[in-house]
C-alpha cells in the first residue's frame, strides 16, 4: 500500500510538473511555429518536449536514488530553489499580464511568454525537428527547482528495491507527457480556429498561465515563512489538470461545430 501511494504521488507530481508555466509557454511557441508551416509535428510538440524533459528528470532521479544513502542536499538548498522558483514565476506572470493588456494584443492571438524559452536562440525555438524539441525539453529539466522536486521521490526510492527508481522515473514521465500532450492539442485546436472563439480561447489560456504563475509563486512565498499554512497542493495540481481537460473538450467541440458550418 505504501509503494502504491508513492507511485500515485509521483504520477500526480508528473501531471503537475507538466503544468509548469515555462513548459506551457515553450510548447505554445513551438506549436504556433509548426502550425504556421503546416508541419505535422505541431500536434505532438508537447509529447516530444515532455519526453526529453522526462528522460533527464528520470535520469537525475536514478542517480540521486543511487547516492541517497550517502548524500543529502545542504539545508540551504531548498531555500535557494524556492527563491529561484518564486522569482521566475513572478516574472512569467508579469510578462504575460503585460502582453495580455497591451493594445496590440487585441488584434491577434495572444502568445504565451516564458522566461527559460526567452534564453533559447531563435533558431532553436523555431524548429520542426522532433529530436531538437526533445533536446529543448531536456535543457529545461536542468534547473534547480526540477532537481529539488525530483529529489523528493528519488530519496524515497533509494530506500526501497533497486528497480524502484526506474519505475518511479517512468511513472513521472508518463504523468508529465499526458499533461503536456493535452496542452499542445489545446493550443493546436485553438489556433486552428480563425474565428473569435479561437482568439478568446487563446487569451483565456494566457490568463490561466498568469493564474498559475502568480498563484504558485505567492503560495510558495507564503508557506516558506508560514509552513503550517501548507495545504495538499497535489489536489490543486489535479484541479488545474481537470481545467485543462475541460478546455480541451471545449475547443474540440467548438472546432467540430465550426467545421460542420463551413462544410454545409
Amino acid at each position: 500500500m505504501e509503494q502504491l501511494s508513492l507511485f500515485m504521488f509521483v504520477f500526480v507530481l508528473g501531471l503537475r510538473h507538466g503544468l509548469d508555466a515555462d513548459h506551457l509557454a515553450c510548447i505554445d511557441g513551438i506549436t504556433r511555429y509548426n502550425l504556421d508551416r503546416n508541419h505535422r509535428v505541431a500536434r505532438w510538440v508537447g509529447t516530444c518536449f515532455s519526453f526529453g524533459h522526462g528522460m533527464v528528470v528520470a535520469g537525475v532521479g536514478v542517480v540521486l536514488a543511487s547516492f541517497s544513502r550517502h548524500f543529502t542536499f545542504p539545508a540551504y538548498f531548498d531555500g535557494i530553489v524556492t527563491c529561484v522558483s518564486i522569482i521566475s514565476l513572478f516574472l512569467i506572470g508579469t510578462l504575460n499580464v503585460y502582453n495580455l493588456l497591451r493594445p496590440t494584443a487585441e488584434k491577434g492571438d495572444f502568445r504565451v511568454q516564458g522566461v527559460k524559452s526567452k534564453l533559447l536562440p531563435r533558431f532553436v525555438r523555431e524548429t520542426s525537428n522532433p529530436f531538437l524539441i526533445m533536446l529543448i525539453g531536456g535543457v529545461f529539466a536542468l534547473a534547480a527547482d526540477t532537481v529539488s522536486q525530483t529529489s523528493i521521490w528519488a530519496v524515497a526510492a533509494g530506500q526501497s528495491n533497486p528497480y524502484m527508481p526506474y519505475l518511479l522515473g517512468a511513472t513521472f514521465v508518463i504523468g508529465m507527457m499526458i499533461t503536456d500532450t493535452i496542452d499542445s492539442f489545446i493550443v493546436f485546436g485553438m489556433l486552428k480556429q480563425s474565428n473569435a472563439f479561437g482568439k478568446s480561447a487563446s487569451r483565456l489560456m494566457g490568463w490561466v498561465i498568469v493564474f498559475l504563475a502568480y498563484g504558485v509563486s505567492m503560495y510558495q512565498l507564503f508557506t516558506y515563512f508560514y509552513p503550517k499554512a501548507e495545504v495538499d497542493f497535489e489536489m490543486v495540481g489535479i484541479a488545474v489538470f481537470a481545467f485543462l481537460m475541460v478546455c480541451f473538450g471545449l475547443v474540440r467541440t467548438k472546432g467540430r461545430k465550426a467545421e460542420k458550418v463551413i462544410s454545409s
